[in-house]
């Protein structure tokens, strides 16, 4: 029986910035704790897989080589900030970014080998980063080197990247913009208020992409109910889509509490998303999910609904 890929280890653990930072180490912590208090890190549909690194190869896939051996250096030095002030450099964050980019990687490696049912990296979705920069806590985008390999790879023509997290996910977004092959839709935040500032409805893609891409802009203050509004034209998106691989970024700042954001979900939500996600693969995809984890700054919300996402890809 194919199992549920979830993984964890002290290695994902090391992507965590310094003390006072909102993404820090207690963001995974507590997960596992609940996923374990739960029993579903011991279900028999469950496999807990070990992180793994990504080659530099991996990493070049999509980012430009000057950025990498930028992030290399301030890697050995261990200070400044790597972007304009939300990304700061540490001792170790190369190899740490490699670690996330290398288990994403893992997780689709598994899914599309037929070793595991569906995947979920909680240290996954930093997909602020873009070819070329780091941005808003990610240093190396792992789901866009994902999309790069699902194309490369494994031949893909028909990817479906979904991005819950209440940001706008601009750096897979954009760089994907002209490409028909990215079939890209992102529920979020309205980007007046909220960090990008970026994702708007009237984006659709470009060229042979138009009509690929899709942005759904939530008002502050928006709960449940609107989310599910919100995902029944992700659904009609993606069975348009007919997807061959669906990418989840299942980033849990949305909910009602998060020291950074203005939306009020619950974490049924992610159960709701993860659920009809995972119906839509059975039908196009064989149940092909690779999620990742993304945002979320309060620690039980966090937990909460990523527990729901494994939950709901499981069930």
């Amino acid at each position: 029986m194919q199992k549920f890929a979830l993984f964890y280890g002290e290695a994902l653990r090391r992507y965590a910035f310094p003390a006072g930072h909102p993404f820090r180490v207690e963001r995974v912590e507590r997960f596992w704790e609940l996923v374990n208090k739960d029993g579903v890190a011991n279900s028999e549909k469950v496999q807990v897989c070990e992180p793994v690194m990504a080659y530099e190869s991996d990493v070049l896939s999509f980012h430009i080589p000057e950025y990498v051996d930028f992030v290399k250096k301030a890697s050995q030095i261990g200070g400044g900030y790597l972007d304009r002030g939300d990304t700061p450099a540490f001792k170790g964050v190369y190899e740490a970014s490699l670690y996330v980019v290398g288990t994403t990687l893992k997780a689709l490696g598994m899914v599309m080998s037929n070793n595991a049912s569906n995947a979920f990296n909680p240290i996954g979705g930093l997909h602020h980063a873009w070819r070329d920069r780091a941005s808003g806590f990610c240093v190396f985008n792992d789901a866009a080197i994902a999309i790069m390999l699902a194309k490369t790879k494994y031949k893909l023509d028909r990817i479906l990247y979904v991005d819950i997290d209440a940001h706008h996910g601009d750096g897979v977004f954009y760089e994907f913009y002209n490409d028909p092959e990215a079939f890209i839709v992102d529920i979020h935040e309205d980007g007046k208020l909220l960090f990008p500032g970026t994702g708007f409805e009237d984006e659709i893609g470009s060229g042979n992409a138009a009509g690929r891409k899709m942005n759904i802009v939530m008002a502050a203050g928006s709960g449940a109910e609107e989310f599910k509004k919100g995902f029944a034209k992700i659904i009609q998106f993606a069975e348009k889509a007919e997807p061959e691989l669906i990418l989840l970024q299942c980033g849990a700042d949305g909910l009602a509490g998060d020291p950074i954001t203005h939306l009020q979900y619950s974490p049924e939500c992610h159960r709701f998303a993860a659920e009809n996600l995972y119906s839509l693969s059975e039908r196009f995809c064989k149940g092909k999910i690779v999620a990742m984890g993304g945002g979320g700054y309060n620690l039980d919300n966090v937990a909460r609904a990523w527990l729901e996402i494994v939950r709901g890809l499981t069930h």
